[in-house]
């Protein structure tokens, strides 16, 4: 009876090394995977003014992924961030190649000089003029 439960556990044994294999390499895998699409987009403030209380930008996007303005945040003047999409209700994506006028209206910000962006990794900044 004890050579028979020998066998038994040795091939158990043998299943769990093969399927702790096989889920290591797809795990393996599966990061490869990722670390391949993790591209930052690579956007870009060309210019910055303000007008009357409303914020007015120039954005281009110079790399390959779109940009979503649901997860692009502003700072201007170094304050709290605020969520383009909350301002900028006309276009939701940049997409790559792209270059948009942004207006952010009701910031309640007047004479900043300098906004910087974010978005999913990619940043930039740009003086007022």
């Amino acid at each position: 009876m004890s050579i028979s439960a020998l066998i038994v556990g040795t091939a158990f044994l043998g299943i769990f090394a093969l399927a702790s294999l096989s889920l290591n390499n797809t795990a393996i895998i599966a990061s490869e995977i990722l670390e391949e699409n993790s591209d930052e987009p690579e956007i870009r403030l060309i210019n910055a003014s303000e007008v009357g209380g409303v914020i007015h930008l120039n954005m281009t996007n110079t790399g390959d992924e779109t940009v979503s303005f649901n997860q692009t945040w502003f700072s201007i003047d170094g304050a709290s961030p605020i969520r383009a999409s909350d301002y900028h209700t006309q276009s939701t994506i940049l997409f790559p190649g792209e270059t948009q006028h942004i207006q952010l209206n009701g910031t309640g910000i007047t004479s900043p000089s300098r906004i910087f962006v974010a978005s999913m990794g990619g940043q930039s900044g740009v003086s007022f003029s």
